[in-house]
């Protein structure tokens, strides 16, 4: 009883980040989260710089494969970026940020049907809504009205 008291108080004190990146969180996680980090404040080249070495260490880290291809994508590389997703969807085919962003992706080079396919991916993928498809079906609604 003693020891699954003491169990249930530890969980709580343990910070929700440290969970959703494993306990104890290894250094390609650090690396990972620096790279996202580095993508989501517009630093494109030294994101895609890190993110390579975590894809490179971890194969199959859909997440990474994912970021890589936005760092890409954002930096003007559709080619490299496409190539990112595509390692991402083989890994988990229901990622949902790389549908998200394979369907930006479509929009950039004019493709509004592609994109409109990757929203319907990811609407049977969260029926009940989910930020990538909102997020999706706002890019496509603006390319659709520009």
């Amino acid at each position: 009883m003693k020891k699954t008291f003491a169990a249930v108080l530890l969980a709580a004190f343990i910070p929700a980040s440290a969970l959703a990146m494993g306990f104890g969180s290894s250094s390609d996680d650090a690396t990972y989260e620096m790279g996202f980090e580095k993508a989501m404040a517009g630093d494109y080249e030294d994101a895609i710089d890190v993110l390579k070495q975590v894809v490179k260490e971890t194969p199959d880290n859909a997440d990474a494969w994912n970021m890589l291809g936005f760092s890409y994508r954002n930096s003007g590389d559709s080619d490299n970026a496409w190539d990112a997703y595509e390692r991402a969807l083989a890994i988990d085919p229901n990622h949902k940020g790389a549908h998200e962003y394979i369907g930006e992706w479509y929009l950039m080079q004019g493709d509004v049907a592609s994109a409109k396919a990757q929203l319907e991916k990811l609407q049977t993928l969260c029926p009940s809504g989910c930020e990538e498809a909102e997020t999706l079906a706002s890019s496509i609604s603006k390319a659709e009205n520009s």
